[in-house]
């Protein structure tokens, strides 16, 4: 799969449906991801995908990338989760982040969301970083 990465400015404000879950329809429809970055702590990289009105939070372990494990506890279901946030050093920034966010969207395509498309174009939503 060819993942295609497009840096855009974050929009003052954004939609987005809470328990939603994210659109395959309109992934297999336009074959775009929004991929918002943000700030858990100054090092620390919270990866969020959005398709459609669902959002989910993408902060897997991936191989070759530095990341920080944080066990997080749900205030909705009480269950606790494990999260890996994307770890921003001197050796560790927004190229080696983009390489990081094609790994993940390569992994939540072919593994969870079971879709085999040939490109996927990626919105990222990084000028903060």
């Amino acid at each position: 799969m060819k993942i295609n990465i497009i840096e855009i400015a974050t929009p003052m404000s954004s939609e987005f449906t809470m328990f939603a879950d994210l659109d395959v329809e309109k992934l297999r429809e336009t074959k775009t991801i929004r991929v918002v970055a943000h700030h858990e702590t100054k090092t620390r990289i919270s990866t969020t995908l959005q398709i459609g009105q669902g959002r989910v939070g993408a902060n897997f372990k991936m191989e070759g990338f530095k990341t920080f494990e944080e066990t997080k506890h749900s205030y909705v279901t009480y269950n606790a989760s494990v999260v890996n946030y994307f770890l921003k050093s001197k050796k560790q920034g927004l190229e080696q982040y983009k390489e990081y966010v094609k790994a993940v969207v390569e992994s939540v395509v072919k593994n969870n969301i079971k879709l085999e498309l040939d490109e996927v174009t990626v919105e990222l939503e990084a000028d903060k970083f």
